[in-house]
């Protein structure tokens, strides 16, 4: 045994690094395989002009489907949802023009804007095409955009700052209080006409009915006199067209129904009226006063006919 090899050398049977080669070489790891390559295009756009936008302008933009002359197919189109602060999608298609070129249609809505002037971005694109590991991508796009009404307009007196709402308008109410009260006072000459018009209607019914001008000829009798009488006979005799016995009655009370309250009073009325006049006895205790039953049926009369 040889003592002065040192341990542990390189010409020791056994090796240090389980792994090690004789001789002492490291194997080299192999390589991992590669990952498929993406190719991108960044293709023609047709993007809106880039100034003079507010809130609530729609913007479009066209992205060519073509490369080279080759036709390209998107594999989904992009979402309608709202990009970043200021943009919200709100349509995506596919035109094609007068040429027959393919257009990726997408339109915009902005929906914000900041408290000045200030340029912002069309959000870039990464779409994928249904050819496997081919992508389009476009660059962001920029505008400018300001508020409708900025907070400092110019550095002038009056035009500083906002102003606040103007106070609603005086509204002069004089020619409206004039229309209503010419309306009031047609309206109250209207009323007045038709009043006056119903009592001339009722003094004509007291000169042409029956019944009305028979309380008037009454009322100037004596109250026990027969004339009373007779005087309520023709008033019935008029208003039936004819002479009326008591077995007339119900002709008499077809043609005047108006009568019908009264039907048992005219009954009675007929009944003394001939024991008053073709009788001994006048049966003055059952008999009906003239005068009233004569006002009660001039009532009815006017009220069905007047």
């Amino acid at each position: 045994m040889d003592l002065s090899r040192p341990a542990g050398s390189a010409d020791d049977s056994t090796p240090s690094d389980p792994g090690a080669s004789p001789g002492g070489i490291v194997p080299t790891p192999p390589a991992e395989a590669p990952g498929p390559v993406v190719s991108v295009i960044t293709p023609e756009m047709d993007v809106p002009r880039p100034f003079g936008h507010v809130i609530g302008d729609k913007l479009v933009q066209r992205v060519a489907l073509e490369h080279d002359g080759t036709r390209l197919d998107l594999a989904e189109l992009p979402p309608l949802e709202r990009t970043g602060n200021w943009f919200a999608r709100q349509d995506a298609r596919i035109d094609t023009d007068e040429a027959g070129r393919r257009w990726l249609r997408l339109e915009y809505q902005i929906i914000n804007v900041p408290d000045e002037l200030r340029a912002i971005e069309l959000p870039a694109l990464d779409l994928p095409t249904t050819v496997a590991h081919l992508r389009l991508q476009t660059t962001p796009v920029p505008l400018t955009v300001a508020p409708i009404t900025p907070e400092v307009v110019l550095a002038r007196a009056g035009l500083d700052e906002i102003r606040p709402d103007a106070p609603a308008p005086h509204i002069d109410t004089a020619p409206y209080e004039r229309g209503l009260n010419a309306a009031l006072g047609a309206g109250a000459v209207l009323v007045a006409l038709w009043v006056l018009l119903a009592l001339l209607r009722q003094m004509q019914a007291r000169r042409s009915l029956p019944f009305s001008r028979a309380q008037r000829d009454i009322a100037r009798l004596p109250a026990d006199s027969a004339e009373r009488w007779r005087r309520l006979h023709r008033a019935l005799d008029d208003t039936a067209g004819q002479v009326v016995r008591q077995h007339d009655i119900p002709a008499l009370l077809a043609r005047a129904p108006w009568l019908l309250p009264l039907e048992a009073d005219l009954r009675r009325f007929f009944s003394a009226s001939q024991a008053r006049f073709f009788a001994d006895d006048a049966g003055d205790d059952v008999a009906p006063d003239p005068r009233a039953l004569c006002a009660h049926a001039a009532r009815l009369e006017r009220r069905a006919l007047a």
